[in-house]
């Protein structure tokens, strides 16, 4: 185990590793491109009187000292900018520092400003010492001793900026910093898409476009110092061409970098939001930067965890309260108070389940109640229904609430009632049956349903209220149910629900019992029942 644990390391190491060899490339192939191409343009447009050959000795006698110097000095500050993050990318797993996040993000900034500052304070080195040295300074100088390290730092720099930010965000910054948050990590150095956008300007537009400058500027140089034009024209134009051909391969590859940077965040943004729209909230998306992206990319997390909260309450709300009700209160079709509805009311009690409880352990009457209200539950749902509210070993069942007031409507929820009755006294012939099985006492139940108007709203305190069903059709509901438990029946309902569910041809071939007296009714009702 031990050694799988250190290969594994290993193997995550290795990676990690050649992402800082990998950094000094970027820096070396992008510092040696720049030197390239303006030896091989500048070069060959260099000045041609004794004053700039003179200088140009000098500046190559220079140079070797200079570029001693101030390179390897550039190397360890980036080395000891880099150092953070090299140790803690050495780590098998763990969450990055503060320090480390902002050395993170602040990469390729502050790599490519490092690389920049050697070509710009040779400028101002070169030019002293040609003043020291000879006395004065000539514009003829401007191509060889400005435009061309110019030219040649920003090349380098836009280039290891654009390939450094790429490789950070693929790949090291998800990899050490994979929480994200990277938009909340205070003082890091890094810039937006529009200064990311400038920078891309620069290293495809405007570079070539100063090479370009340069070039015109020391032809011109050439013809006032009296050489041919027929010798300057060849030379220019060969200098050109080299220019045009390694920009437009640049251009390119900067360009599908750059584009890259942009196209994969916002296509998993894109996915991610697609997935949402599916009901999908499993994943978020990795957040790879801490400009607009990020906040883009850190914004659809958030939201993604939201909806997560939301749906836990959502499902622990609907466990709670009825899924029904639940849905009708967040579309707000439920008030405060009271509204007349006509609805069928179904009443479904346990006949015996107070002695069953007297003599039962306390676990296995709550495991029983739960697997008997589970059962039921499905079924009533299934039925189209809805379990307003469980009192005790009961639970209050009503059809039809939120349907359009209509004779046809409340006969529909009259059938509904009824095949549900019945249902419920199926399936609990094969919950028997289970129970029974292992060696569990069997089940009865009482069933009673009425149709007509009731009072449906919220009811209780200020702070604390539930929505309910309340009236006579409620009422009588409930004395039938009782009197189902006093007789020794399983299903009883009233002659109205009777005559709407056989308007529906729903009756189940059900005969009338007889007419009771019943409490709080002047009235006798007529008592059907399904044999």
């Amino acid at each position: 185990m031990e050694a799988s644990d250190q290969s594994s390391s290993s193997q995550t190491q290795t990676p990690r590793a050649l992402w800082f060899l990998l950094i000094a490339l970027i820096a070396l192939f992008a510092n040696a491109l720049g030197v390239s191409v303006t030896a091989r343009t500048f070069g060959a447009m260099g000045g041609v009187s004794e004053f700039a050959q003179a200088v140009h000795q000098q500046d190559r006698s220079l140079a070797r000292y200079y570029n001693g110097i101030a390179f390897p000095t550039v190397m360890a500050v980036v080395l000891w900018y880099l150092w953070p993050v090299i140790r803690f990318a050495r780590r098998p797993s763990g969450e990055a520092p503060a320090l480390v996040q902002r050395r993170i993000i602040g990469t390729p900034l502050v790599v490519a400003v490092l690389g920049l500052a050697p070509w710009f304070v040779g400028c101002i080195f070169f030019v002293t010492m040609t003043v020291l040295r000879f006395g004065h300074w000539s514009t003829e100088l401007i191509s060889q001793q400005l435009l061309s390290p110019l030219v040649s730092g920003f090349l380098a720099a836009t280039t290891t900026y654009l390939l450094l930010d790429w490789l950070t965000r693929a790949r090291i910054a998800p990899s050490l910093v994979p929480g994200g948050r990277l938009t909340e990590i205070p003082g890091a150095l890094a810039l937006g898409v529009r200064a990311r956008l400038l920078v891309f300007l620069l290293a495809v537009a405007f570079t070539p476009l100063f090479t370009m400058l340069g070039l015109a500027r020391a032809a011109i140089v050439r013809v006032e110092a009296g050489v041919p034009i027929d010798h300057v024209m060849p030379v220019l134009a060969h200098a050109s061409s080299t220019a045009f051909f390694v920009y437009v391969v640049l251009g390119v590859a900067l360009a599908l970098v750059f584009a890259r940077t942009l196209t994969r965040p916002l296509e998993q943004v894109a996915g991610a939001l697609r997935r949402i729209e599916g009901g999908d909230l499993s994943a978020g998306v990795q957040v790879t930067s801490s400009d607009e992206i990020g906040v883009l990319q850190d914004g659809v997390n958030t939201m993604i965890e939201t909806l997560r909260a939301n749906e836990h309450i959502l499902q622990t709300f609907g466990r709670v309260v009825e899924p029904t009700i639940r849905d009708q209160l967040l579309r707000g079709g439920l008030h405060l108070g009271g509204e007349r509805r006509a609805a069928s009311v179904l009443f479904c009690d346990l006949r015996g389940f107070t002695a069953f409880a007297e003599r039962t352990p306390p676990e296995e009457v709550v495991a029983t109640l739960n697997e008997f209200f589970t059962t039921m539950t499905v079924w009533v749902r299934e039925c189209g229904g809805f379990v307003d509210k469980f009192i005790g070993d009961a639970m209050l069942v009503v059809f039809g609430l939120f349907e359009r007031d209509g004779e046809h409507n409340l006969a529909v929820s009259a059938a509904a009632a009824v095949r549900c009755a019945v249902g419920i006294r199926e399936r609990l012939v094969t919950l028997n049956a289970s129970r029974v099985q292992s060696g569990h006492p069997p089940l009865q139940v009482a069933v009673s349903i009425h149709t007509g108007e009731v009072l449906s709203g919220t009811i209780g305190a200020a702070d604390r209220h539930e929505y309910t069903v309340i009236g006579d059709t409620v009422n009588v509901a409930a004395r039938l149910q009782q009197l189902c438990k006093e007789r020794g029946r399983d299903v009883l309902f009233s002659e109205t629900t009777y005559e709407l569910a056989r308007s529906q041809g729903s009756s189940h071939g059900a005969v009338l019992h007889d007419a009771v007296s019943l409490r709080g009714r002047q009235e006798p009702v007529r008592v059907f029942e399904v044999a």
